[in-house]
């Protein structure tokens, strides 16, 4: 008789803002067993959109709670990196704040947590440094076997 070994553990998830909005991956999200994160700035970008909307901040952290999705921590390590995007991109600008592309810290969040990093807008992120296996939309880590 064959004994299974033990279960492989779920790969761990960083989330981009977009991916709140997927109600199919909302949903799929509440069976997943893996570790789910967002960076801070994530937060923070949805934080803005509820306030905008008048819906209480309390109404996104039930939904992260409810889906075990926790805030990253924004270390020097994050910082440093941030700052290396921004000086190789510093002529970008952020489409919405015209200014230098802020995103870069959410970037650096992203590339020094988890398993993936899942996104609706692939074209976001920088596909240097070997990071491009990481980045997959919803869909994609859905389907993947």
């Amino acid at each position: 008789m064959e004994t299974e070994g033990p279960e492989m553990p779920s790969p761990s998830l960083i989330l981009d803002t977009n991916t709140l909005f997927d109600n199919k991956f909302k949903n799929w999200l509440l069976g997943y067993n893996g570790d789910k994160f967002i960076p801070p700035v994530v937060y923070m970008e949805l934080c803005r959109q509820q306030l905008k909307k008048k819906i209480p901040i309390e109404d996104l952290d039930n939904l992260l709670n409810e889906r075990s999705i926790k805030v990253l921590r924004f270390d020097k390590s994050n910082a440093r990196m941030a700052a290396e995007l921004m000086a190789g991109r510093e002529n970008i600008l952020c489409k919405e704040c015209k200014k230098i592309d802020w995103v870069d810290t959410v970037i650096a969040s992203y590339y020094t947590m988890g398993d993936y990093i899942i996104t609706n807008n692939k074209s976001d992120f920088p596909t240097s440094n070997g990071f491009e296996w990481k980045i997959l939309t919803t869909d994609e880590f859905m389907n993947r076997k």
